[in-house]
């Protein structure tokens, strides 16, 4: 028995090599390193010592967004100031 790996992105759907199903994997799911799936797709799976690396980097903040509608009780201008 192999290594255990997980899915290391969320949301990706590929075409199983065995019998060509659309499969989501999972990344709660562990698979062996043998799986038909994971030699066809090795970009879609890491060890969890990998993932827990890519999870301590830091994260960037968000730059700011504008709000598009106002806040209850806030006042906008609709006119400009000359």
């Amino acid at each position: 028995m192999g290594k255990r790996l997980r899915a290391n992105q969320v949301g990706v759907t590929v075409a199983h090599p065995e019998h060509g199903g659309w499969i989501s994997p999972n990344p709660a799911d562990t698979y062996d390193e043998s799986d038909p799936l994971v030699k066809a797709h090795p970009w879609l799976f890491s060890t969890a010592d990998e993932l827990a690396e890519r999870d301590e980097e830091p994260v960037r903040d968000s730059i700011p967004v504008e709000q598009a509608t106002r806040a209850p009780g806030e006042r906008r201008t609709t006119r400009r100031q000359r």
